[in-house]
């Protein structure tokens, strides 16, 4: 979910921190590693097998991979002051910083992600700049329909845009 850091009428400053992620995988790591354990106490011999010590393994890894793709703090400041949009993508081996004129949002929607468009689809917020391109605010988020929507038309407020409603 996205927390507001700060809303004055020149500053508002979010963060995303994708918990439901963290947790997920934490959790995948940690049941798989259980499971392995669990096998090795009741059949000890099944390990004695060349590649079934890699499986835990490969979890592991595989985990730490999508940790390192999906598991981003994102914080996005818009500043009226300076007519700019910051994004800042902090991961575990790199930031990503990106700026844009606040004269180059065109909009900001909630966006489905799946084909489906009704109320159980899976929506993310997205920044609409006037060049096509669409700034997705987050990745892997699973809050509420009502949470987005409500950050969406803070932003929006923010921006001087009518408020978003959605219909089904």
């Amino acid at each position: 979910m996205m927390v507001i850091l700060e809303k004055t009428k020149t500053q508002l400053k979010l963060r995303h921190r994708p918990y439901s992620v963290w947790i997920s995988i934490g959790s995948w790591v940690l049941g798989i590693s259980l499971l392995a354990l669990l096998i090795y106490i009741q059949n000890p011999w099944l390990f004695y097998i060349w590649w079934m010590p890699l499986v835990p393994i490969l979890n592991i890894l595989l985990s730490l991979l999508i940790l390192l793709l999906a598991g981003q703090v994102v914080t996005c400041h818009f500043d009226k002051d300076y007519n700019s949009l910051t994004l800042k993508r902090h991961g575990w081996l790199k930031t990503k910083i990106i700026f844009h004129s606040l004269a180059d949002i065109l909009d900001v929607q909630l966006k489905s992600m799946s084909w489906r468009h009704d109320q159980n689809a899976s929506y993310q917020i997205v920044v609409i700049l006037k060049s096509g391109k669409n700034l997705p605010l987050s990745f892997w988020e699973w809050s509420a329909l009502k949470e987005k929507l409500e950050v969406v038309n803070i932003i929006r407020k923010f921006l001087g845009l009518p408020p978003q409603r959605l219909t089904w």
